[in-house]
């Protein structure tokens, strides 16, 4: 269901896409390859001018090739468009502190402390959390698989609430109620 009409009329000013696409390796990793991107619909000043409307002021790429335990294995990083140009994927190397990380509880709180504030891109670190719920979704079957292992998506969510119905229904080995 979208969302319902807008109170007034309006005009596009700003879109931001974050585009996001995995793929299964026929070496039995994965690579997660994501794109975010700002335009506005009116010229927007930046660094060194006008950007004329439609332009991306960012435009940041990202991959990651992960294992089986969705652990980053590698990382690509590139910046094709930024507010200060070069300057702004000069940070891309950088990534490279995510290679060890795994992407599961505390995956978000491993970006802020690698790559936060100055040591990384706003942007990219945005595009990175999002990537990381992306690399859980692509592997679903493969984390999913062990029985005697609490599925990650527990507790993960309101819905998965392991006091819930949910998990009573689908995972009852993992139920607990609340307790009373």
């Amino acid at each position: 269901m979208p969302l319902p009409p807008p109170d007034c009329a309006r005009k596009p000013a700003h879109q931001r896409s974050i585009n996001i696409r995995a793929y299964a390796r026929t070496d039995g990793l994965w690579d997660v390859e994501g794109q975010l991107t700002d335009e506005w619909s009116e010229p927007v000043t930046k660094a060194d001018g006008l950007l004329p409307p439609g332009e991306p002021m960012h435009s940041m790429w990202l991959r990651f090739t992960v294992d089986r335990t969705a652990t980053i294995v590698a990382v690509q990083c590139v910046t094709d468009a930024g507010p200060y140009d070069a300057a702004c994927g000069t940070i891309a190397p950088d990534y490279q502190k995510l290679v060890g990380v795994q992407v599961a509880r505390g995956y978000r709180d491993a970006i802020r402390r690698l790559l936060g504030r100055t040591a990384g891109c706003t942007h990219i670190n945005e595009l990175a959390g999002a990537m990381g719920s992306a690399v859980l979704q692509a592997m679903w079957d493969v984390l999913t698989v062990d029985p005697e292992q609490k599925p990650f998506s527990i507790d993960g969510c309101h819905a998965l609430k392991a006091s819930g119905p949910q998990v009573m229904k689908y995972f009852p080995r993992w139920y607990r109620p609340d307790p009373a």
